[in-house]
């Protein structure tokens, strides 16, 4: 039998947040939450509610904390689109990351002080990753394989390849960047993409897919810069990317 935290806790995520939790988790939630009260204790169920994916939690997550959150990060000196972007990657890795972020809080503190430090954290890598390259998953795509007539073009081409790719990726639009960082540092399928900017998989994919064309198109020109070879040429050396198994991670539609 549950004891009357237990009850009272299950009541207010049923009524405020339409969550109905399963026994273990809500004992778990009932053993963090019984030293609390108030705000603190408000704001535990809260955080809980959005993990457990309600639309109306994540509305109050949203105006209670994230919106406050954009201001502090803006008045930090991060740019307009850094800062959106900063909050894309705050709400992901508050809710859908793994394990949730928000699983973390434990309501010692306002939520609202525990969002603004991820959102900021998460400017600064952002900040960071516009300097740097996915050098990484670059060697992802060069990697080896089995065809004879693609490992001779990647013996032939592999360094200029290399500095076209990079090149690409930093003359990408800041929100293209943005949805592939998701796809290859997050390793965010196209539903938790979705989730996050809660809009239908098939918008997601789109997103996505117009921000792969980009970098493919990018690299392309990049390639003809660096060499003196026909289109024919371009596309077998781009072959090396878009039939590589990294590569084709990020092509989830199905």
């Amino acid at each position: 039998m549950f004891g009357s935290v237990h009850e009272d806790i299950a009541e207010e995520l049923r009524t405020r947040w339409h969550v109905v939790l399963a026994p273990d988790q809500l004992s778990e939630l009932a053993s963090l939450a019984e030293p609390l009260t108030g705000e603190p204790r408000t704001d535990l169920l809260l955080a809980w509610a959005c993990v457990a994916g309600s639309q109306s939690a994540f509305a109050a997550l949203d105006e209670q904390a994230l919106v406050p959150a954009a201001h502090h990060v803006r008045a930090s000196g991060f740019a307009p689109a850094l800062v959106d972007d900063a909050l894309q990657l705050a709400r992901m890795r508050l809710v859908v990351g793994e394990p949730p972020v928000l699983r973390t809080y434990r309501g010692r503190g306002r939520l609202a002080g525990f969002v603004r430090t991820v959102a900021l954290r998460c400017a600064i890598e952002l900040q960071r990753r516009e300097r740097e390259t996915p050098d990484e998953h670059i060697a992802d795509v060069l990697g080896g394989g089995t065809d004879p007539e693609l490992d001779y073009m990647r013996r032939q081409y592999s360094g200029v390849l290399r500095e076209a790719l990079r090149a690409a990726w930093l003359a990408l639009a800041p929100h293209d960047r943005f949805i592939l960082g998701l796809q290859l540092h997050e390793r965010l399928d196209l539903d938790a993409i979705a989730k996050l900017y809660q809009v239908h998989r098939a918008t997601a994919y789109r997103r996505a897919a117009t921000a792969r064309a980009s970098l493919i198109t990018k690299t392309r020109t990049a390639i003809r810069e660096r060499l003196d070879v026909g289109d024919t040429t371009v596309d077998s050396i781009l072959r090396i990317v878009t039939t590589s198994v990294a590569w084709s991670a990020l092509d989830q539609h199905t």
